[in-house]
C-alpha cells in the first residue's frame, strides 16, 4: 500500500473488514491504483483473468461455494459491459456478489470521455443495488453497505462505481464495524395456519427452491408431513437424492412422476422458491385448486405468480423447522394413505431414473457418460458444476446426487458459466476436487482462461461434452424448423492438445470404455486438466425428451 493512504487503500481495508478474501478482475486505467492496493494488502488475494466475464463468474462460483461474498473488478465502459453478463446471471439466480467498477474522474464526466459510461443507469435494472461513490470520505459507509446488501435478505449482486479521483484522493478514514442483519423468523400465526393445512392434506407436496435452507430440516419436515419433496430446476444438489422423500427435480428434463405429484397436490408448500418459467412448465404446473403455502425471505415474491393461501415472509429454513415442530397429529388413516402414496411414487421415480440402453454412435455416448458421471458424483470430495448444455437433462433425469452442496447448476441461462464458476469454487474449497461439466460451445467462449488456471494453480477438471454443436439450438432447429440447421455446427480444435499447449493436462476420449480411466487420470493430476469427451455431432437429449418450444 502507498505511504499516504488513499481511497484505494480504504477500499481494500473495507473489503477485508467485511470478510472478503479474494478479488477477481482485469487491469484497466481507472482501477490500477485499486489493484495496487488490493495486491499489496496482506489479507487479500487479487487474481487477474483474461476477460471480465470470467472474473464475474469466478466471483459467482466463489460465493456459491460458501463463506465470504465473491468480489469482481472491471475498469469503466467496455470492461463494465463485459462484466454485465455475470452480474445479470447472479441477479437472476440470487447469488451474493460485489462488482467494483472503475469510473472516469468527476472532473471530466458528461463530456463523453474515453470509455465513460453511466454505470448506475446501465446496471440498475439487473442488480440488487448500484451506487457511485463521489466522496472518498463516504467509501466506508457505502462500500460496506453494499456488501451487507448483497448478503442480506434475498441475496444478489451489488455494483459499486469508483471514480478515479476518489480512488486517488488522500484520506484518514477507516472502515466501520462489520454488521449483519438476521433473517426474519416466521410469524406464529402463519405457521399455525400452514400446519393446519398440511395436517389435513391428502396429497401434500413440498417444493424446495434454492433458498430452502438446511437439507436435514427439509427432510425432517417431509417426514413429519408424509409428503414427497421435489426441488426447483437444477437444484437437485439441495437434498440427498437417495432419501425416500426425494421425488426429483422440476423443470426441463423432469420425470413425469415429479410433475404429476405437483399437479395432483391438494396442498403445496413452496420454500425459498420463485416459481420460475422452467420449474413450472411456463406457469402451467401448479393447479388452481391446490392450497398454496409460500415461504420466502422476499415479500415481493409472495403472490408475484401464484397468490398463496398462506404467505409467510421468513427465512425458509426457519419456517421449515417451525412447521416440522408444529404439525398436529394426523389422522392415522390419512397418514397411512399419504405414506403409501409417497412410497409408490418413489418406486415409479426410481424406475424412471434408470439409465436407458445406449445405441453405439462411433464416439462417446451420453449413456456411457451418464454412468461415468454417476460414479464421479458418488466419490467423496468431488463437486460437479454443470453448465448450460445439451447433456444437462441427462444429469437431471439419470444422475443421483447423494451429498448436498456437491452439485451446482446454472439456472440463469448464461452460457460459459460453468468453467469460471468452477474456478471460483476451487479457490473457495481447495480441499475438494471441482469438476466442470460443460458443453463445447460454452467452454470455447471462455477457454482462454485455462491459462489463468495454469498461472494461478487452480486445479479444475474440465469435462467438455464435445458434440461439435450448439446442441440446444440444433435440437430446436430439428424439431421446430424442419431440420434446417443454420449456425449450430462447429469446427472445434483438439481440446486436449489445447490444454497441453497452455501447460495443463489434456486427455481426449473417443470411446465409451476409456471414460473411467480418463476421469481417474484427471483427478489424480495436481493441476488443471481438460477431458475432451468426443461425441457424434447429433448426440443430444435423452430418449423421449423434446426441446422446449420457443414462444
Amino acid at each position: 500500500m502507498s505511504e499516504t493512504r488513499t481511497g484505494s487503500d480504504l477500499v481494500a481495508d473495507c473489503l477485508v473488514a467485511e470478510g472478503v478474501t479474494h478479488v477477481f478482475g482485469l487491469p484497466g486505467t481507472t482501477v490500477m491504483d485499486l489493484i495496487d492496493a488490493l495486491a499489496e494488502h496482506p489479507d487479500l488475494r487479487y487474481l487477474s483473468t483474461r476477460h471480465e466475464q470470467v472474473a464475474g463468474f469466478m466471483a459467482d462460483g466463489f460465493s456459491r461455494a460458501g463463506g465470504a461474498p465473491g468480489v469482481c473488478l472491471a475498469s469503466r465502459g467496455p470492461g463494465a459491459a463485459n462484466l454485465s453478463i455475470a452480474v445479470q446471471n447472479a441477479h437472476d439466480e440470487s447469488v451474493p456478489m460485489v462488482a467494483l467498477i472503475g469510473q472516469v474522474p468527476g472532473s471530466i464526466t458528461e463530456r463523453r470521455s474515453f470509455e465513460e459510461m453511466d454505470v448506475v443507469a446501465a446496471f440498475k435494472p439487473f442488480c440488487k443495488w448500484v451506487v457511485e461513490i463521489h466522496d472518498v470520505e463516504r467509501i466506508s459507509e457505502l462500500l460496506q453497505r453494499a456488501v451487507r446488501t448483497a448478503v442480506t435478505g434475498r441475496p444478489g449482486p451489488v455494483v459499486v462505481s469508483l471514480p478515479l479521483d476518489v480512488l486517488q484522493a488522500g484520506t484518514a478514514a477507516v472502515p466501520g464495524p462489520r454488521t449483519r442483519v438476521h433473517a426474519p423468523a416466521p410469524a406464529p400465526a402463519g405457521i399455525a395456519e400452514a400446519a393446519a393445512l398440511l395436517a389435513a392434506a391428502e396429497r401434500p407436496a413440498i417444493i424446495a427452491g434454492g433458498g430452502a435452507g438446511d437439507p436435514a430440516v427439509l427432510l425432517r419436515l417431509a417426514e413429519a408431513a408424509g409428503a414427497p419433496l421435489v426441488t426447483t430446476w437444477l437444484r437437485k444438489g439441495t437434498l440427498p437424492n437417495p432419501d425416500p422423500a426425494f421425488l426429483g427435480t422440476l423443470g426441463y428434463g423432469a420425470h413425469e412422476v415429479s410433475d404429476r405429484l405437483v399437479r395432483e397436490a391438494d396442498v403445496i408448500l413452496a420454500l425459498g422458491c420463485r416459481f420460475s418459467e422452467f420449474t413450472t412448465k411456463r406457469w402451467t404446473l401448479v393447479p388452481d385448486a391446490a392450497a398454496l403455502v409460500h415461504v420466502d425471505i422476499d415479500a415481493e415474491e409472495l403472490g408475484r405468480v401464484y397468490p398463496p393461501r398462506v404467505g409467510i415472509v421468513s427465512d425458509a429454513g426457519a419456517a421449515a423447522a417451525a412447521l416440522a415442530a408444529s404439525l398436529a397429529e394426523v389422522d392415522p388413516e390419512v397418514d397411512g394413505r399419504r405414506r403409501a402414496r409417497r412410497t409408490a411414487l418413489r418406486k415409479e421415480y426410481d424406475e424412471a431414473c434408470a439409465v436407458p440402453a445406449g445405441i453405439p454412435t462411433g464416439a462417446v455416448t451420453s449413456v456411457a457418460l451418464t454412468t461415468a458421471i454417476q460414479r464421479l458424483v458418488e466419490r467423496e470430495g468431488v463437486v460437479v458444476v454443470q453448465d448450460v448444455h445439451t447433456f444437462g437433462p441427462w444429469m437431471a433425469r439419470h444422475v443421483a446426487v447423494d451429498r448436498p452442496r456437491s452439485y451446482y447448476g446454472s439456472a440463469g441461462g448464461a452460457m460459459a458459466w460453468g468453467f469460471p464458476a468452477a474456478m471460483g469454487m476451487a479457490i473457495a474449497r481447495p480441499e475438494e476436487r471441482i469438476v466442470a461439466l460443460t458443453g463445447d460451445g460454452s467452454f470455447w467462449m471462455v477457454g482462454q482462461d485455462l491459462e489463468t488456471c495454469v498461472r494461478e494453480a487452480i486445479p479444475v477438471v474440465n469435462v467438455i461434452v464435445n458434440n461439435y454443436a450448439y446442441g440446444n439450438t440444433r435440437d430446436r432447429q430439428r424439431t421446430a424448423h424442419g431440420g434446417r440447421y443454420h449456425g449450430v455446427f462447429l469446427e472445434n480444435p483438439d481440446f486436449a492438445e489445447y490444454a497441453r499447449i497452455t501447460g495443463a493436462l489434456g486427455i481426449r476420449v473417443t470411446r465409451d470404455e476409456d471414460l473411467a480411466a480418463a476421469f481417474e487420470e484427471a483427478l489424480a493430476y495436481p493441476g488443471p486438466s481438460i477431458v475432451d469427451v468426443v461425441q457424434d455431432k447429433m448426440e443430444g437429449l435423452p430418449p423421449g425428451l423434446a426441446p422446449p418450444v420457443a414462444k
